[in-house]
């Protein structure tokens, strides 16, 4: 039998197969194996890449099993985001099971199974979350947050209970400033997300900037980033507002912009936020040279949501899609890119890649140690250095990777495109933006 985690419903007992082949996916956030971190349950159900449940793979007889927990935003305004590392992570367990499961470096093969709970982006309810995880499911090996509001006190109770954790959602250099031994992060630190935009936008001649950011970890610590940023690249900041988390409308912010007829408009904050920013240009007549937003712009529910004034609106990322990466699990990156686009039904964007970076730290983590104690996982962790669809992993002391962001712009024609650095990009950026009435 396996417990399954039923989203705001707590937990119910019942048989695998049954549950697969009788209850309606939606809600469902994960399924664990009884024997919580590892152990000798292997279940029998399978889900295929498209579906909404969260068991993946097929599983073999008689292996044993390592079960990996953790919360994620599955509700509420950063349900998109969190939808792209629920279905990767789904993915990457599926073909790691399929493949044969884990060979782990004490002689013993394990299939991988996930409980994942939504956390609503709720850093209290996603801290009880992963308490209970360690606590009542005996998890020894957790999945990282969406958000770093959510995963800075996310990684505090790993590091309490000696748990090795590894996210691909929090990036606030706070984070990784703890001397928390425990997390590791597949994101570059928050305040370098807005650099790589801000050189394109000096390069083309840009003298003055309006920064909106939102009143959370995350987004201040970009905000730090680019202030640095712009007054290094001789980048005169006009605007410098910060707006709380919860509003949903940024017209007075934006018309500080118009009035001071900024080129660039830098937004520090979630998708949420990304798309009332590109609806409200608009009505409030803003028309800088570009605009980007650090978090939420470039994947396809945010197109989806602004339709034509999510046009030529800039975002970093910290993958290409287009690079061709070799990856243990898939074979390369673009096979990673038509697993995701043929089993979900979109495009991957580097949430997703991240995403299956955390499932393959953990993958390699385990080949490598001689015993699963968190501790060994965890030292594995540090000295880990491998290639996957999503790059080159390799962890600093600190315990975040290196990475430098690529700038992307939604094109009225060509679609997404890399246009920055030149070295990598698709397209010219469309610089500047055309106003409101030339579009």
């Amino acid at each position: 039998m396996s417990m399954v985690d039923i989203l705001g419903e707590g937990t119910v007992t019942v048989d695998r197969r049954t549950f697969l082949a009788g209850a309606g996916a939606a809600g469902v956030a994960g399924i664990a194996g009884c024997t919580g971190g590892t152990g000798d349950s292997s279940g029998s159900g399978n889900s295929g890449e498209g579906d909404t449940g969260t068991t993946t793979g097929q599983p073999n007889s008689g292996a044993g099993t390592i079960v990996l927990g953790g919360s994620m935003s599955l509700s509420g305004d950063n349900a998109d985001l969190g939808k792209l590392y629920r279905d990767a992570y789904r993915v990457t367990i599926r073909r790691i099971n399929e493949a044969g499961g884990v060979e782990a470096g004490d002689g013993n093969t394990y299939e991988l199974e996930m409980v994942l709970r939504d956390d609503e982006t709720d850093a209290s309810k996603s801290k009880t979350i992963y308490q209970e995880l360690v606590d009542r499911k005996g998890i020894d090996y957790l999945l990282g947050p969406y958000s770093s509001t959510v995963t800075l006190p996310a990684s505090a109770v790993a590091a309490a209970n000696g748990k090795p954790m590894v996210e691909g959602g929090g990036a606030s250099p706070k984070i990784f400033a703890q001397g928390n031994e425990w997390i590791f992060g597949l994101l570059p630190t928050a305040d370098k997300y807005p650099l790589s935009g801000i050189d394109l936008a000096a390069k083309r001649g840009a003298e003055t900037a309006a920064l909106l950011a939102e009143d959370d970890t995350f987004s201040q610590s970009t905000a730090e980033g680019a202030r640095s940023k712009f007054e290094s690249a001789g980048v005169e900041l006009v605007v410098d507002e910060t707006f709380p988390t919860e509003t949903s409308d940024l017209s007075t912010n934006l018309g500080k912009v118009r009035e001071t007829e900024a080129d660039v408009l830098l937004l520090a904050a979630h998708q949420k936020h990304a798309i009332v920013m590109a609806k409200q240009m608009e009505s409030q007549n803003v028309s800088p040279d570009m605009a980007m937003a650090t978090v939420g712009s470039l994947n396809e529910a945010f197109k989806e949501e602004t339709g034509s004034n999510g046009n030529y609106v800039y975002g970093p990322s910290s993958w290409a899609i287009n690079a061709d990466f070799e990856d243990q699990v898939f074979g390369s990156t673009s096979a990673f890119v038509s697993a995701i686009d043929s089993g979900f039904d979109y495009q991957p964007d580097y949430h997703s890649a991240a995403a299956t970076g955390v499932i393959q730290t953990f993958q390699r983590a385990f080949q490598q140690v001689d015993s699963l104690a968190p501790t060994a996982v965890r030292n594995a962790i540090r000295d880990i250095e491998f290639t996957c669809a999503y790059g080159g992993v390799k962890f600093a002391d600190n315990g975040v990777i290196n990475k430098q962001m690529l700038v992307y712009q939604w094109q009225p024609e060509k679609g997404k495109q890399i246009v920055w650095p030149t070295n990598v990009q698709q397209s010219e950026p469309i610089y500047p933006m055309p106003g409101w009435g030339e579009r």
